[in-house]
């Protein structure tokens, strides 16, 4: 072995990647980002302006669009019968940009990981997932534009950007939360073994979070197949026990499955919470939990009781996507639940 592989290995072995702190920086950024990266498309959304740039990947056939009303009006040759405004084209560009920052962000973490922690290496291929995933979200965005906003697409290309989500949480998560070395070989999960008392809130958790994800995207695809708007009351659509329309039944399903999603969130954040012996960090997000999911079942109502109203829809969508984030938090501590500073100090102490 050469002195610069002693030099990369002794770096690698003094430097755990816990004490990485513009990794971890680059890590919280990217999960901070894709978050506002959602939120910003449902604001897109909700007010029409998915087609604010008609092409893709350039906005009117430019790298930087125009912004004046008349040039818009002499360039624009997509689906909708009358032009965009200005705003559209800065909300759809705006949200084209950020999604490009964000795939920079993943890319030199990415990186960082793989030259600066190959022993780590978890933490690497992770980001290398959430790169490819983010990827090909950037791709399929292009194809909603192309497609004149195809709902089924449009779907998609949400439910994945909700994966890269969790791949950036776990990612987080795996470069701040190490495991025993003694459970190692004989671990059955990804991330160390889980203890008994804690499996059954991990099935749990994991549970709630794919209730969650279920929901975010049914009320999603309501919207894009306009059935978002079709129940004007809450919780029954018009005062109806059984849905009168076939959008209406669309509109009531996304119901039920919130109901359900709320239900068993709230079990699991109690579940969580009375375990023993948790990191601050799990039972905060186990408190979080309960807040988030009432808040978001308020911001849901306030949809009808606002005649849907464009802050109320994209609050909708934002707080979803936290619940789902929480739950992701929830799983990955359980599955990796020593901070890496203790098992640094465990280390150094034995091997004193």
């Amino acid at each position: 072995m050469d002195s610069s592989e002693r030099s990369t290995e002794e770096n690698t072995t003094k430097s755990p990647i816990w004490r990485d702190k513009l990794l971890l920086t680059l890590l919280t950024i990217a999960v901070v980002g894709v978050v506002l990266q959602i939120t910003l498309g449902g604001v897109v959304r909700v007010t029409g302006s998915g087609d604010g740039c008609p092409d893709w990947p350039t906005c009117f056939g430019q790298a930087f669009p125009p912004l004046d009303q008349e040039t818009i009006d002499l360039l624009y040759d997509g689906p909708r019968p009358t032009t965009p405004r200005p705003h559209n084209v800065i909300l759809e560009y705006s949200h084209r940009t950020v999604g490009s920052l964000i795939g920079l962000i993943i890319i030199a973490a990415m990186i960082r990981a793989w030259t600066r922690h190959r022993a780590t290496k978890v933490v690497a291929w992770l980001l290398t997932t959430e790169f490819i995933l983010i990827s090909i979200v950037g791709g399929l965005g292009g194809a909603v534009v192309l497609s004149d906003l195809d709902p089924a697409i449009r779907t998609v290309h949400l439910f994945l950007a909700e994966i890269v989500v969790l791949f950036g949480v776990m990612a987080l998560v795996a470069a701040s939360y190490g495991r025993q070395s003694s459970i190692v070989g004989t671990s059955k999960w990804m991330w160390g073994r889980v203890s008994d008392e804690h499996r059954s809130a991990l099935i749990l958790s994991a549970t709630a979070g794919l209730f969650t994800l279920v929901a975010l995207l049914s009320g999603s695809y309501a919207v894009w197949k306009e059935a978002g708007a079709v129940c004007a009351s809450w919780p029954l659509c018009g005062g109806d026990f059984i849905p009168q329309s076939t959008f209406a039944w669309i509109h009531m399903a996304h119901r039920v499955l919130s109901f359900v999603s709320i239900i068993v969130v709230l079990l699991a954040g109690h579940r969580v919470w009375r375990l023993p012996n948790i990191p601050a960090a799990l039972r905060f997000a186990a408190l979080a939990s309960a807040v988030i999911i009432f808040s978001q079942m308020l911001m849901g109502a306030a949809n009808p009781w606002t005649t849907f109203a464009e802050w109320a829809q994209a609050g909708h969508l934002t707080l979803a996507t936290l619940v789902w984030v929480n739950m992701v938090v929830i799983v990955a501590l359980l599955l990796r639940p020593v901070p890496g500073r203790e098992l640094t100090e465990a280390s150094e102490n034995s091997a004193e």
